[in-house]
């Protein structure tokens, strides 16, 4: 395994300061490295680095002693093409899996939009069955209604005439009743002749 900063033969760090110094950003810059053959981990470690600036040798022991004194560490050369093919397969995965994922959750969105305009179809199914079942119901409730008044002047009329008919009842039956008893003496008297 390499080391994380080799020596300093290497003039990564200036090629980065001169990205930075031509207006690149860091994410144009991390593309770029990449492509140069960089890891994406290094190169976000020399922008670190970058950005921090060099340490300062004022009252701070070295942290390169061997090298005799204060050097920045510098980034590590490029990876060899198979490390680069390997990194872009593992992207390449990565991007089929999120693909396939974001594929299946479609779908799942695609089921619930489905399900959820066949119940707003089957409320507003609903909704109408009950309106007309309410116009049905105020029809049928006029109907009653009207046939209710209907029978009740029908039973007044009736009441009206029963009154008109007992009065002659009234009227006629004792004379009715007479009659038949003179009906009833006139056979008896035929009857014994």
């Amino acid at each position: 395994m390499m080391a994380l900063y080799p020596p300093q033969n290497t003039d990564v760090s200036s090629e980065m300061m001169q990205l930075r110094s031509s207006g690149m950003d860091d994410s144009e810059i991390m593309a770029e490295m990449t492509r140069r053959g960089y890891r994406p981990d290094q190169v976000s470690a020399g922008l670190s680095m970058l950005d921090q600036g060099p340490p300062s040798p004022e009252g701070m022991a070295s942290p390169y002693p061997e090298m005799g004194g204060y050097a920045q560490p510098q980034m590590m050369m490029p990876q060899s093409q198979e490390s680069i093919a390997g990194y872009e397969r593992i992207a390449e995965i990565a991007e089929n899996i999120i693909d396939e994922k974001w594929d299946q959750l479609i779908l799942e969105v695609r089921k619930i939009v489905e399900w959820k305009e066949k119940v707003e179809e089957k409320q507003r199914q609903l909704m109408n069955d009950v309106q007309k079942l309410k116009d049905d119901f105020k029809v049928l409730h006029q109907g009653v209604l009207g046939k209710l008044d209907d029978y009740d002047t029908r039973m007044r009329d009736v009441g009206t005439e029963l009154g008109a008919v007992g009065k002659v009842f009234k009227d006629v039956i004792p004379e009715f009743v007479e009659n038949v008893k003179e009906l009833s003496s006139l056979t008896g008297r035929m009857k014994r002749k």
